[in-house]
C-alpha cells in the first residue's frame, strides 16, 4: 500500500475481561486513523530504539524512510481503509523475518492506538531507556524461566501525557495467530507496575496485535497494577525520546515558524513537515553537535541538573497542544 496523508484507515479493536485465564472476546470502537497519523506514528515509534551514544548515531532521516516503506511493503489496505498483513508477501519469508516484521507493525500501531485513543503523547521503551542510564529507578517482577532461572521483566513502555502529568503502561505483543500463553505473560508484566513517579497507572494495557487472519486485529486487556513501581525524571524521557527527532529535522534543512522549528521530509511523491517547539529545538541543538568524546547522557543529565522544570519550560507553548508535529 502507499500511506496517503489525507487517507482514513482502520484496525479492528477487541477487549478480553482482566482475568488472566478470561480470553473471550468483545468488538469495541474500530481503531481509526489518517495517513498523517500513521506517518506521525511513524516517527514517534522507534526513534529511540537505539543507544544515544556517539558511536551509534546513524541518519535519522534513512531510518524513517526504511520504516515507512517495511510498513508499505507489507501492508495492504481494502477499499474501506481496512489495514491486513499482505499475505502474498509471507511465502517469501521465513518465520524469524515474519516475527520482526510483526514486531515492526505492531510497534507502529500500538502507538497509533496510545496517541489516538488514550491521547500520550509519545511512548518510550523501559529497557532502552535502564540500558541508557543508570540514574533509572525500576523494580521489576521476578519470573521462573523454564530452565529454572529466576529473570527479572518490566513492561515493553511507559507512554507519557506531558500537559496532564499522566502515565500509561503498555506490554505489546506480535504474533500472526492469537496466542494464549503470550497474552498471558503479557498480562503478568503489565499489572506488575503499581505506580509510575508515585501515580497509579493511567492505563495498564498488554496489546497483541494480530495479523495472520485476513484482518490485523488489535485485542486489548487491562489489569490491575500489583506493587512494582517506577521512578524516573520526567525530564529525561522527554529529552530522551525528543532528541533524536531533533537530529532528524537538523538533517532536514529546519525553519522556524509559529514557535516550531520544523524540517520537510520528502519521502516520494508526499512531503512531510516535522517539527517541536523551537525552544526545545535550540535547547537540544548543542548536545546534537557536540564532537567530543562525553557520553550524551551526561550531557543531558547536565542540562536538567542546571534548569529548574527544564523542560515544562521549553514546550510551554500555548499555540499548539502536541510537542511533536507532524504537518
Amino acid at each position: 500500500m502507499k500511506i496517503k496523508r489525507k487517507e482514513n484507515y482502520k484496525i479492528y479493536l477487541y477487549q478480553e475481561p482482566s482475568i488472566i485465564s478470561d480470553h473471550s472476546k468483545k468488538r469495541i470502537k474500530d481503531l481509526e486513523f489518517t495517513g498523517l497519523e500513521l506517518i506521525e506514528a511513524i516517527v514517534s515509534a522507534g526513534m529511540p530504539d537505539i543507544y544515544l551514544t556517539k558511536t551509534e548515531k546513524k541518519n535519522r532521516r534513512e531510518e524513517i524512510y526504511f520504516k515507512t516503506k517495511l510498513f508499505e511493503t507489507y501492508v495492504v489496505s481494502s477499499t474501506e481503509g481496512v489495514l491486513s498483513f499482505d499475505t502474498s508477501k509471507k511465502k517469501y519469508l521465513d518465520s524469524t523475518e515474519i516475527g520482526a516484521i510483526n514486531y515492526w507493525i505492531g510497534m507502529v500501531l500500538i502507538t497509533v492506538l496510545g496517541m489516538k485513543k488514550y491521547n500520550y503523547d509519545f511512548m518510550v521503551h523501559l529497557s532502552m531507556v535502564e540500558s541508557f542510564s543508570s540514574k533509572i529507578c525500576l523494580k521489576k517482577r521476578s519470573f521462573l524461566s523454564s530452565t529454572g532461572i529466576i529473570t527479572f521483566k518490566s513492561p515493553d513502555l511507559l507512554a507519557i501525557n506531558s500537559s496532564k502529568n499522566e502515565y500509561g503502561i503498555f506490554e505489546a505483543k506480535g504474533y500472526s495467530n492469537y496466542n494464549k500463553k503470550a497474552m498471558e505473560h503479557g498480562y503478568t508484566q503489565a499489572n506488575s507496575i503499581k505506580k509510575i513517579n508515585g501515580k497509579k497507572p493511567k492505563n495498564s494495557l498488554v496489546v497483541m496485535t494480530q495479523t495472520g487472519t485476513k484482518e490485523i486485529k488489535m485485542i486489548e486487556k487491562d489489569p490491575e497494577g500489583e506493587n512494582c513501581e517506577i521512578n524516573v525524571n520526567l525530564d529525561f524521557l522527554h529529552i530522551y525520546h525528543f532528541l533524536p527527532i531533533v537530529e532528524l529535522i537538523m538533517e532536514l534543512n529546519p525553519e522556524e515558524r509559529e514557535g516550531y522549528l520544523y524540517g520537510s521530509l520528502i519521502y516520494e511523491n508526499e512531503s512531510y513537515s516535522i517539527g517541536v517547539p523551537s525552544a526545545l529545538y535550540k535547547e537540544l541543538l548543542p548536545i546534537v553537535k557536540d564532537e567530543k568524546e562525553t557520553e550524551i547522557s551526561e550531557l543531558i543529565y547536565k542540562k536538567i541538573d542546571s534548569k529548574e522544570m527544564y523542560f515544562f519550560e521549553l514546550i510551554s507553548n500555548k499555540s499548539k497542544e502536541k510537542i511533536l508535529c507532524v504537518e
